[in-house]
């Protein structure tokens, strides 16, 4: 209901290999404010890096966990794929070595712990070098042997091509090759001949075409330099086999070496995918407190301000501080005016710092951490049970009384909605005393006026509303604590062209009293805040 998947697949999305995908879409929020702060700074380091002129290298590297795994089996031997995949990984954390270089690791401190169990081991990407080139391909100088017969093969193939060459001129003067004069069949070099001459040409026929039409015929002149180079092409696979076994043996020991190196490489990558998301939603490293807390200043609900981003769109921030006293919030307004955003990107965001991401506030925001989210937003019907939506949401509104401490975030939207309004908001208020009664941290949203007489009686508990532009009947999407937000019901109706007959009789269903509430509850709230600011004054002096 948050979106917290949604953010995890964007973070998927920027990692470059398949294991710092999975580590991605794998994350879950931490509850110990040790195991935050510490992935928190990380990434700030990795952004302030990429920001400067030589971001750390990170490219695409390769998940080695079944080639690992063959180097404990006895005489196994690893193919070209997988020495070239290992030695791809190699170069790239010998890059990152070579990137942390004494004064990064002073600027990086945090990043650069994570290299601390690590020592680089030159001599594995070098014994691949010496077998294997760029492209993968076994180097002539692999061994001395191996140079041998390829200098061979180059002789047999030079005598090949000069002796082919007279075969194909004789032949095609007589008129007994195709247009095609030669192609390879079965490993060896032949000549085309239409069907009609395959007579006429002394040698071993290797194959005919579909159609029969043209014959493959080795010419008896070439098979001794064939069977040369058939014989040497066998050994040089022979000594590829050699070479590729000597080679896993020297790694086979570095088996784990191996593989703290590709987690490093997982780890940093989640790490820029971090970054690069927290630059894109202009995240900031806020002050994390260990305790439970909500301090926002100038937040962003992350997935709409990237949506608004794309779009060319402006997204309008918020403040928010539940910390000492005040521990829940009732969140009132008009629908559509962003209650139910506002709630959402608390949560959100929540969830985002306590599993190590940056979150778009500003840095002198100190928000804090929670043991346990608890969350009912939206219709939690139970098909199979064939449960009311409303009884669903009391069996959660159950689970909620019986988990939720003084160490919990609790987010409900539209508190004790889905019955008659009077048992709802009866029975909402309860369950809020309860909450409050047992310290638990609440951002609800609301347009039950008990809750919010309830909230203006009550100390740790605190109004809000949506901000609602009266003249041209639209949200603000702006956030003000302290004060109990109206639906605007009836100014809505009118703009929506409902007769006035028919509002003016509403108006007298609802009564004085109710419509009033509102605005008394407003006053009030600004009375006991001037009383408060002048009570300050008179302490100071």
């Amino acid at each position: 209901k948050l979106e917290f998947d949604k953010v995890l697949q964007l973070l998927s999305e920027r990692c470059q290999g398949e294991l710092g995908k999975k580590a991605a879409m794998a994350l879950r929020p931490y509850t110990e404010y040790a195991l935050i702060v510490e992935p928190l700074k990380r990434v700030d380091e990795m952004k302030r890096a990429a920001e400067g002129e030589q971001p750390l290298p990170m490219s695409v590297y390769y998940d080695l966990g079944e080639w690992l795994r063959m180097l404990d089996i006895s005489n196994y031997v690893l193919d070209a794929e997988a020495l070239m995949q290992i030695y791809r990984n190699l170069s790239l954390v010998r890059a990152v070595f070579e990137w942390f270089s004494e004064e990064r690791r002073e600027a990086c401190p945090a990043l650069a712990f994570l290299l601390e169990p690590l020592e680089w081991d030159a001599s594995l990407a070098e014994a691949i070098e010496r077998v294997l080139d760029e492209e993968g391909k076994v180097r002539a100088n692999a061994s001395q042997e191996l140079q041998r017969i390829r200098k061979a093969m180059l002789s047999r193939r030079r005598a090949l091509d000069r002796l082919f060459a007279q075969l194909i001129e004789k032949y095609r003067q007589k008129g007994w090759l195709t247009e095609n004069v030669e192609s390879f069949r079965n490993g060896r070099r032949v000549l085309s001949v239409p069907a009609e001459y395959k007579r006429k040409i002394r040698g071993i026929i290797h194959d005919e075409s579909a159609t029969g039409k043209t014959a493959f015929i080795e010419p008896e002149e070439v098979i001794p330099l064939n069977n040369d180079l058939f014989d040497l092409q066998a050994e040089e696979k022979r000594e590829i086999y050699r070479i590729f076994k000597e080679l896993t043996a020297k790694l086979a020991p570095h088996r784990q070496k191996l593989e703290r190196y590709t987690n490093l490489l997982a780890e940093l990558d989640v790490i820029q995918a971090k970054a690069s998301l927290a630059a894109d939603m202009r995240a900031n490293m806020p002050d994390l407190q260990p305790e439970p807390r909500l301090d926002i200043r100038m937040g962003y609900h992350p997935l709409l301000l990237l949506k608004n981003k794309a779009q060319g769109r402006i997204t309008v921030p918020f403040d928010l501080q539940l910390f000492g006293q005040n521990r829940i919030l009732v969140l009132s307004g008009p629908n559509a005016g962003g209650k139910s955003v506002t709630m959402k990107a608390v949560g959100l965001m929540q969830l985002m710092l306590q599993a190590g991401m940056l979150v778009p506030m500003d840095e002198i925001s100190e928000p804090g951490v929670f043991k346990k989210f608890f969350a009912d937003i939206g219709d939690q019907q139970s098909l199979e049970d064939d449960l009311s939506t409303y009884s669903s949401r009391l069996q959660n509104m159950r689970e909620f009384l019986e988990e939720a401490d003084e160490h919990s975030l609790l987010l409900i939207d539209e508190f004790g909605s889905g019955t008659d309004p009077k048992i709802g908001g009866a029975i909402a208020e309860a369950l809020l005393r309860e909450f409050h009664r047992k310290k638990t941290f609440a951002i609800i949203t609301t347009h039950y006026s008990n809750l919010k007489v309830f909230a203006f009686n009550t100390k740790g508990v605190v109004n809000g509303s949506m901000l609602f532009d009266k003249e041209h009947l639209a949200p603000t999407y702006m956030l003000k604590v302290g004060r109990p937000g109206s639906s605007y019901a009836f100014e809505i109706a009118r703009k929506s062209g409902l007769p006035e007959k028919v509002l003016k009789y509403a108006r007298k269903r609802t009564g004085h009293n109710e419509r009033a509430l509102d605005e008394m509850l407003i006053d009030l709230q600004k009375e006991r805040a001037d009383l408060e600011e002048k009570l300050k004054e008179v302490a100071k002096r």
